[in-house]
């Protein structure tokens, strides 16, 4: 027993942890093993930054990779192994059944396993919300625990309409998306040319729909309107060049194409809560963990 404390200690450190009758939130920064074990909540994992992390859920090897969650249902048995590269940052979500099942409005039901898939590719909307709840944790200028839990709310609810079970959740889910191949030119457009910031005029034109109907179409392809994919893939270069370069924040700014520095950060502070300033600071910080992490003892 007390080994597996001991585990447990040296595997993960989070900044922050945010707490409620939803369960618990937190950013870790983890390198070590953490043995088998299982609970009777939800766990929701996705990656931040650093190497990948290898896990096992059951008798299957996962991959905690870039653009992938790991959905966890209660007692099922995950363990993760010992990472040899850099450590990795994790966003843990632990959340309680019942309170998801009000949260969502679920039908009282003795099955639990409603996520069929344990890796699972993010969303745009999925990970739109991770980005949101990880700087509500890590930073300090949140005004409330009520904000860091409204954000929570969204990123629960995406994860539930995107990946579980329709036949266990179909009070909750819509009727579904469907395919579009000039939806799908949509999306490789923007994501091409986020740094121009595109309009949703201008996309909808280059894929030959009006503005009305590509819009329709979109947030029944996407799940969300075309303006959030656009601003999420402009919130995903932002963050790549507040983390990844040494850049002032002015020549930030105009290579996303604002005309005004203080147009960008009233853009970024809108989405993430927290001022690309202090976004970058904490950043650093978390890098500093890291790195000390990799120091030998």
């Amino acid at each position: 027993m007390g080994r597996r404390e001991d585990l447990s200690k040296d595997s993960a450190k989070p900044s922050r942890i945010l707490q409620g009758p939803f369960g618990r939130a937190s950013v870790n920064f983890t390198r070590r093993a953490l043995v088998a074990h299982a609970h009777a909540q939800y766990q929701f994992l996705f990656k931040l930054a650093g190497s990948d992390s290898f896990f096992r859920i059951g008798e299957t090897p996962y991959v905690l990779e870039d653009g992938r969650a790991l959905l966890i249902n209660p007692w099922e048995s995950h363990s993760k192994t010992d990472s040899t590269a850099n450590p990795s940052v994790i966003l843990s979500l632990v959340i309680e059944v019942e309170w998801l099942r009000s949260l969502l409005q679920l039908p009282e039901s003795p099955a639990t396993r409603i996520f069929p898939s344990s890796s699972v590719v993010c969303t745009p909307d999925v990970r739109h919300h991770v980005d949101r709840l990880a700087a509500a944790i890590t930073n300090s200028l949140i005004a409330s625990q009520d904000v860091s839990q409204a954000i929570l709310q969204d990123l629960v609810r995406a994860v539930v309409r995107d990946f579980a079970d329709p036949a266990l959740t179909m009070s909750f889910r819509s009727s579904g998306k469907s395919a579009d191949f000039r939806i799908r030119k949509a999306l490789d457009y923007i994501n091409a040319n986020a740094a121009e910031n595109p309009s949703v005029a201008t996309v909808a034109a280059y894929v030959g729909l009006s503005r009305s109907r590509f819009f329709e179409q979109f947030k029944n392809c996407v799940g969300i309107p075309p303006q959030h994919y656009i601003d999420w893939t402009r919130m995903t270069l932002s963050i790549k060049l507040l983390t990844g370069s040494t850049k002032p924040l002015i020549d930030i700014a105009l290579e996303l194409g604002f005309e005004e520095h203080s147009h960008f950060t009233r853009f970024f502070t809108k989405h993430m809560a927290v001022p690309p300033s202090e976004f970058r600071r904490n950043s650093m910080v978390v890098e500093a963990q890291l790195a000390a992490e990799l120091l030998p003892a």
